[in-house]
């Protein structure tokens, strides 16, 4: 074997066994995750005959042991490339490329895409717009740029993941009821936050991978609700852009400028960038990330393009000739969508196995009967749906009408 692909266990299931083995084609040691629904043997009766090895770990993307025994395999050589694809393992991979003097990204590099103040540094040097931010050690820090910017104020760590203790503060108020939590004084080493002023307008994101240099795919849309809404219990979707509409011509041709002249990106991954776009239309980078978008922005993708370009990604990293696309412009075949709910506190007691409308192209949800937390981040939803219309905005109407039916024929209990 020459690859070791690195995947929480989420990112496997999301694609069939023969769809990993038409990707790899046996040619890849998976390490990957656990849990009560997918034991180890589970997962290897299911996904052996795409993957020679599997190994898998409970709490994948906090445990360490995930990177030792990939240490481990390198060290015994054999071994040309390790392949990452969530946010997990992009520095843990590149310290292992480092270690083992495999091609790509290097953590020096590798950190511009987890340290958001680095990041951000890094694109306003570089003449890409951002909001104004400051790392903040303590509370009077936070104070001073309050102060400077005005509310509201963004608050979030600087290598957080899946929008996890990430805060808006609308006002000196909600500011003070959070300084009493002990955001800062409540942690034993000083901590690194990141504060943005932040940016009225509308949210977008790309999506795409690059393998050996070349801008392989790479896809526009705009978020319908928002992450902060979903970890409280709400919802979050996206609606694709018209390739061939000038937002996601802007859209693109921003984030190729961010990856192949600013950030140091490297030559292969994959890639997630969240931007604004201000009312008087100036493109604002949120942030950008080397890893598969969160939600479900592939499937969403693959409805709008007919490709996956998740599965086209690891293909190429594996070694083997990129898929010869035509570009987005000419490959979207229709206007997609996609949003995922997140669950109450409580029993799921009710819940609808197959949803009403003809336009939905998919829809999955979680099981009765169980009980269910609130999100830590933004990966832990329980229903998601994937829709089609003839326009972006009947797209994101359309999304709306499938999150009213689902509140409005589930059931909780608080017992």
């Amino acid at each position: 074997m020459e690859n070791v692909i690195m995947s929480p266990l989420k990112l496997l299931l999301r694609n069939t066994p023969q769809e990993w083995a038409d990707a790899t084609r046996n040619t890849a040691h998976l390490l990957t995750g656990t849990d009560r629904d997918h034991p180890p043997e589970w997962i290897k009766a299911h996904y052996g005959e795409a993957f020679p090895e599997i190994e898998c770990f409970e709490n994948y993307a906090l445990n360490d042991l995930v990177a030792k025994r990939a240490d481990l395999l390198l060290a015994d050589g054999g071994f040309k490339r390790i392949i990452p694809l969530a946010e997990a393992d992009v520095l843990r991979a590149a310290w292992l490329r480092e270690r083992h003097g495999l091609t790509g990204i290097r953590p020096e590099d590798a950190v511009h895409m987890r340290d958001k103040f680095l990041m951000k540094q890094r694109a306003s040097a570089g003449g890409v717009p951002v909001a104004e931010f400051r790392k903040v050690r303590n509370a009077f820090e936070l104070l001073d740029f309050a102060d400077t910017v005005g509310y509201p104020v963004v608050l979030k760590p600087i290598a957080g993941k899946g929008s996890a203790d990430t805060y808006i503060l609308d006002s000196e108020a909600e500011l003070d009821a959070l300084l009493s939590e002990g955001i800062f004084a409540g942690i034993e080493r000083e901590p690194d936050m990141l504060a943005e002023a932040f940016v009225e307008g509308t949210q977008l994101r790309v999506d795409g991978y690059y393998s050996q240099g070349v801008c392989r795919y790479m896809s526009a849309a705009r978020y319908v609700g928002s992450h902060i809404d979903f970890l409280h219990g709400g919802f979050m979707g996206s609606a694709m852009l018209d390739a061939r509409g000038d937002l996601s011509r802007r859209a693109v041709a921003f984030t190729r400028n961010l990856l192949e002249n600013v950030l140091p990106f490297g030559p292969d991954g994959l890639f997630h960038v969240e931007l604004w776009e201000r009312p008087d239309g100036e493109l604002v980078l949120g942030e950008a990330a080397q890893r598969l978008g969160g939600g479900s922005i592939f499937e969403e993708n693959r409805a709008g393009f007919g490709v996956d370009f998740k599965m086209a990604a690891v293909h190429a990293f594996c070694g083997f000739d990129a898929y010869d696309w035509p570009p987005t412009e000419a490959l979207q075949q229709r206007i997609s969508g996609q949003t995922t709910i997140s669950p109450r506190v409580g029993v799921l007691t009710q819940v609808p196995e197959t949803a009403p409308f003809d336009w939905v192209l998919d829809y999955t949800c979680a099981p009765a009967g169980r009980r269910y937390q609130a999100m830590r981040h933004t990966n832990g939803e329980i229903a998601t749906f994937i829709v089609s219309g003839d326009t972006s905005d009947q797209v994101e109407e359309r999304l709306r009408t499938c999150v009213d039916w689902f509140y409005a024929n589930t059931e909780w209990s608080d017992a």
